[in-house]
């Protein structure tokens, strides 16, 4: 069997592959066609699909990329564009509009409503919560990666994965082929970074003061000067439509807590302050409440995190179970 690799003719060649393979890399989600998004200073941009997993509540902005177009003049360029319009609140409701009209067009309406928890009449209502009250992540799939890519990816101010796909002409037709087994070849976390929330520094210098202990590929870890323990900093905007704060931990983040011996997490809300919980609470809500993103293989890839805002500031459940309370170690912001 003659099998040869071989180059993507066109970005639309991988991006059709992609699209019609996209449950292999992003499980339970659905895919529509892209459109055009603007930041709020009018720049416009078209992503190539947009893709929503409502039982997980994720949504994902997607791009196919070729490596040869470069990353600097081109990809980073159309990547970022996307980061600032998905905070746009025009670019938002579009996309809840594209979505709910895409779930009537598909007959399947109802099957969205219940797995938002809502009726057909109500799922407008809750697909907006859902869109402005989760941020998106950056999906790009590319031919092949590089160390300027790898940078670009972790300067984002955006959750992002990236998937190497190769072609092949077997027998002379064309395959395409996962070398990472449909993982990222390339991921980060998300975050809400900027003025909607105090900085990690501020944080720290309210808890009395921090040395950096470890820095590595994004992820940081501090030994506060008081009590000397081991912490990381998490930050979120306050989202008005849920009510809470949102933050999420991979399960690489999980590794490098092993790693670095971290004993707590610092989650900073907004400017109103912050809750200090110990990394044995974090597993207790991780095994009974969290939500959680899957990997293609039904493994863990992230835990979700919603916090309550202070005083009373508790870890919130996605079900009617009580949640767990982090009030004691609230502390708000002068």
């Amino acid at each position: 069997m003659a099998i040869t690799e071989a180059p993507f003719e066109k970005e639309k060649e991988l991006h059709e592959w992609a699209a019609s393979n996209i449950g292999d890399f992003l499980p339970g989600a659905i895919c529509i066609p892209g459109f055009t998004i603007s930041t709020m200073a009018g720049k416009h941009g078209c992503p190539d699909a947009f893709a929503f997993n409502l039982r997980d509540r994720e949504w994902f902005v997607i791009e196919s990329e070729l490596l040869v177009h470069r990353v600097w003049p081109h990809i980073a360029e159309q990547v970022t564009r996307y980061v600032v319009a998905v905070q746009n609140p025009l670019t938002l409701r579009k996309i809840r509009d594209r979505l709910f009209e895409h779930l009537l067009e598909q007959g399947s309406a109802e099957e969205a409503a219940k797995e938002l928890g809502t009726t057909p009449e109500r799922l407008l209502q809750q697909i907006e919560i859902f869109i402005e009250g989760t941020p998106p992540e950056i999906v790009v799939f590319i031919d092949d990666t590089n160390k300027d890519l790898e940078d670009m990816v972790h300067a984002l101010k955006a959750g992002t994965r990236v998937f190497r796909i190769q072609k092949f002409i077997v027998n002379g037709h064309p395959e395409y082929h996962s070398s990472d087994r449909n993982a990222p070849v390339i991921e980060t976390e998300g975050g809400d970074e900027g003025k909607a929330s105090a900085t990690a520094n501020e944080a720290l210098e309210a808890l009395g003061g921090a040395e950096l202990v470890a820095s590595v590929r994004g992820f940081k870890c501090y030994r506060l000067s008081g009590d000397g323990s081991i912490v990381t900093v998490r930050r979120s905007k306050f989202y008005e439509s849920s009510n809470d704060y949102w933050y999420a931990i991979s399960e690489r983040a999980l590794d490098y807590f092993e790693e670095y011996g971290v004993t707590h997490v610092v989650f900073v809300m907004a400017r109103e302050g912050l809750v200090t919980v110990p990394l044995s609470v974090l597993e207790e809500y991780f095994n009974a409440a969290a939500g959680t993103s899957k990997n293609p293989d039904g493994s863990i890839r992230q835990y979700h995190i919603l916090i309550s805002p202070g005083p009373e500031s508790e870890l919130l459940t996605k079900a009617d179970a009580a949640g767990i309370s982090v009030a004691d170690s609230y502390l708000a912001f002068e």
